[in-house]
């Protein structure tokens, strides 16, 4: 009753309550999530209509967020139309097929968002623009961008006066602070942004996201913590039937670890690299060494493995330089440093 109740008096109020109120009245009650999404489908006020797109997208409400994309896009505020086409990309990155791992094309969409005319004064707009920034070039491996872009939130989100607004770009920087200090190598500090995170969302989904890279940053100092996340992340993915999700996390991140502890009893995957991961691991040189030669280029992940199988020291300092110089991936840099170290023992 109380929840009719509720949808009513927002429906019938000569002008509308803003979300961030309408949040805090929820807040913490057993339909929360289902009253806001409700709530945020049935909006009209302009200042509602953003908070509610980067609402429904936070909590991982997808449909949903499609409906007010759709709702928005041939809105009279120019401001609207502007948030809805910058929400078009980020939900276009989320629906991928069952066996990508990638979006498609993110040289496209950073020049995309970036013909997206904005004013200095834009500050959400901005925000939401370097947040689509920032994924497109983890998506490219271009790790050193996303501190500058980090800074730029910052800046902007003191503008940000709405409480609701404030606090769900806070948590998507939090999401990328995570990941760019674990890309640094800062990993106490990474592990701060990864557990405040896991505590504090809602959003399932976000959940195997972020036991995932957890995994990965425990991978030289603990293969039980590195494998408590990475099953976390599997089952939290089985429960939920994310087919992509799980498909990831078993043919790469999980074979990636228990390949480089050579724990793969039972342990398989697709991805021809990490086939070739796995044969050195069983100590079957020649078959991973026939694998990555038969690729026409070699990521700085496959010459490690090539530089391991064939003990090959100016291999391994050509994936360190390349981690460092092409990535700025410090945390995987260690991986051909560890190679190199143990050649010279």
């Amino acid at each position: 009753m109380r929840r009719n109740q509720f949808m009513h008096e927002f429906l019938t109020k000569e002008t509308e309550i803003p979300l961030h109120v309408v949040h805090q009245q929820l807040k913490g009650h057993p339909h929360e999530l289902q009253d806001m999404k409700e709530i945020c489908l049935v909006t009209e006020k302009e200042a509602n209509l953003c908070t509610a797109m980067e609402y429904l997208y936070d909590n991982g409400l997808l449909t949903e967020l499609k409906e007010l994309i759709d709702k928005t896009k041939h809105a009279e505020s120019e401001q609207l139309r502007k948030t809805s086409r910058i929400y078009q990309i980020m939900y276009n990155r989320k629906k991928l097929k069952a066996k990508q791992i990638k979006p498609d094309d993110p040289e496209y969409c950073i020049k995309y968002v970036n013909r997206i005319r904005l004013k200095d004064t834009d500050y959400r707009l901005h925000i939401l623009r370097d947040l689509v920034q920032i994924y497109c070039y983890f998506d490219i491996h271009q790790y050193g961008k996303i501190g500058t872009f980090n800074e730029k939130i910052k800046q902007n989100l003191a503008h940000i006066k709405d409480p609701l607004q404030y606090q769900l770009f806070k948590s998507r920087l939090d999401e990328t602070l995570f990941v760019f200090h674990w890309k640094r190598n800062e990993m106490i500090l990474s592990r701060k942004y990864g557990y405040r995170l896991l505590t504090e969302t809602n959003n399932t989904r976000k959940k195997i996201d972020i036991h995932n890279i957890l995994a990965q940053g425990y991978l030289f100092e603990s293969y039980d913590q590195a494998m408590n996340h990475m099953n976390m992340a599997i089952d939290i993915a089985g429960q939920l039937g994310a087919g992509r999700a799980f498909y990831g996390l078993k043919n790469y991140t999980l074979a990636f670890i228990a390949a480089y502890y050579k724990q793969t009893a039972g342990i398989s995957s697709e991805d021809r690299a990490e086939k070739a991961h796995i044969a050195l691991a069983e100590n079957d040189i020649d078959t991973c060494v026939r694998i990555l030669e038969d690729f026409e280029t070699l990521s700085p992940f496959q010459q490690y493995y090539l530089g391991l199988a064939k003990q090959d020291k100016q291999l391994l300092r050509t994936s360190y330089q390349r981690f460092i110089e092409e990535r700025d991936d410090y945390f995987y840099a260690k991986l051909p440093l560890e190679a190199l170290n143990t050649l010279d023992e």
